[in-house]
């Protein structure tokens, strides 16, 4: 029996395979389409990049910018970890539980 290895797929990827068939059905907003087209060329030549070389050895790098934009999973991340750290320590140290409930006379805003 082999395992089965799955390699992670990132937003651009799903764009780009997914996107065509989405444009022929529905009709995307230019805010869409630009984001969309941020995403997939994030960290792509396309957004230009630095290339470093490694004094020592010699080893060639070239890191590329990120898009930056605040749809872009892959250039929020961090920031979503970070976020998401200040919150769990905010947290005090006993369960929690999340309850919805409705009130049968609840009052409505906005009528007399």
């Amino acid at each position: 029996m082999t395992a089965f290895k799955s390699t992670p797929t990132d937003m651009a990827q799903v764009i780009r395979a997914f996107l065509p068939a989405y444009r022929q059905r529905y009709q995307l907003t230019p805010e869409q389409a630009s984001v969309c087209q941020t995403i997939i060329q994030c960290q792509t030549e396309a957004l230009g990049g630095e290339h470093t070389q490694c004094t020592e050895c010699g080893y060639e790098q070239t890191l590329y910018h990120s898009c930056c934009n605040r749809h872009c999973p892959r250039c929020k991340q961090q920031a979503s970890e970070q976020w998401e750290a200040k919150q769990t320590a905010a947290l005090l140290p006993v369960r929690y539980y999340h309850l919805v409930f409705t009130s049968p006379n609840a009052p409505t805003f906005g009528t007399p």
